[in-house]
């Protein structure tokens, strides 16, 4: 078969030279307002964070510029300190149990069998109303006098169970929680990668005689690697930014006794309940850096493991 010839960029006519950079010129035209909206809706923003971070400012009078002192104050802050371990907890409870559970749903509706789609569109429902409305669902469902009581009652024979205003139940109730609208996202993410997979690897996993277990660790997980990656990183980076749930579900909006005020609650309270706008925005650096260097490293970690088939 004949190769066919590089195209000679030197070999242009003046005329396709012309056409060539008044499509360049439109391009930039038409991608200009996207460009400006990303700038001014994020870029801005961004920098203003930053910037506020370093000022004494309290939405009555203009910023001063102070320095590091709001996070220097950050960090002997008690409340500061309570709610970077309640954020650790709830990332912890937000990640690796909705990956595993995600990815076993995703299993097992990719295999066929009678009403999978009709399961599946079930399984999927809880994505459909907004996290405002779960919330609030959840909260009524944890009341100690709710289902979730009875169904305990009826299982162990407790009596009232008060979810929230536990100290060790309540954190728990809000990563159940979370899971429940979670879970069905991540599903279909793992199930798009399985779909992926060529049904050529399948088969010839079949002919060499390979069980359900190996062919899951030996082919499937590491032709996974991609979705795992992505998977990992954007759960992560919701489960740091967690508000919705621990604002509306939890008592007094983190409680009880702050054991549910993530970083994200911190700095809604900080800016808009003690309209301390300079150490809110220092806190929102913090949770912007922890979440860079996080998924930093996930992505480094992913990239650098060797899941080549053997």
């Amino acid at each position: 078969m004949t190769a066919i010839p590089a195209f000679n960029i030197q070999q242009r006519t003046p005329r396709q030279a012309t056409y060539l950079r008044n499509r360049n010129r439109w391009g930039l035209v038409f991608v200009l307002p996207t460009v400006l909206f990303f700038a001014i809706f994020y870029i801005f923003p961004i920098l203003s964070g930053f910037y506020l971070s370093m000022t004494d400012f309290n939405l009555l009078r203009a910023p001063r510029f102070i320095g590091l002192e709001n996070f220097e104050g950050l960090l002997s802050d008690r409340l500061f300190q309570r709610s970077i371990v309640a954020t650790l907890g709830f990332v912890a409870g937000s990640t690796l149990p909705v990956w595993i559970l995600s990815l076993l749903a995703a299993k097992l509706f990719f295999e066929r069998f009678p009403g999978r789609e009709l399961l599946r569109l079930i399984f999927i429902s809880p994505l459909l109303p907004s996290l405002v409305v779960v919330s609030i669902i959840w909260r009524v469902l944890f009341h100690p006098n709710g289902v979730m009581t009875w169904f305990a009652g009826s299982l162990f024979g407790v009596g009232e169970i008060r979810w929230l205003n536990d100290v060790a139940l309540s954190p728990i109730t809000i990563i159940v929680a979370n899971a429940w609208t979670t879970i069905p996202f991540y599903m279909l993410i793992w199930l798009a990668g399985l779909t992926g997979i060529p049904e050529e690897i399948r088969d010839a996993a079949r002919v060499d005689g390979a069980n359900a277990v190996q062919f899951f660790w030996r082919i499937e997980l590491p032709l996974l690697r991609p979705t795992a990656i992505f998977v990992s990183a954007i759960s992560t980076i919701n489960a740091f930014q967690g508000f919705t749930l621990q604002y509306i579900i939890s008592p007094n909006q983190g409680g009880p006794v702050d054991v549910n005020t993530t970083l994200g609650l911190l700095i809604w309270k900080l800016g808009f309940q003690y309209f301390k706008m300079g150490e809110a925005a220092a806190a929102s650096v913090v949770l912007f850096i922890i979440i860079l260097l996080v998924t930093v490293l996930q992505l480094a970690w992913g990239r650098s493991k060797d899941y080549s088939l053997q």
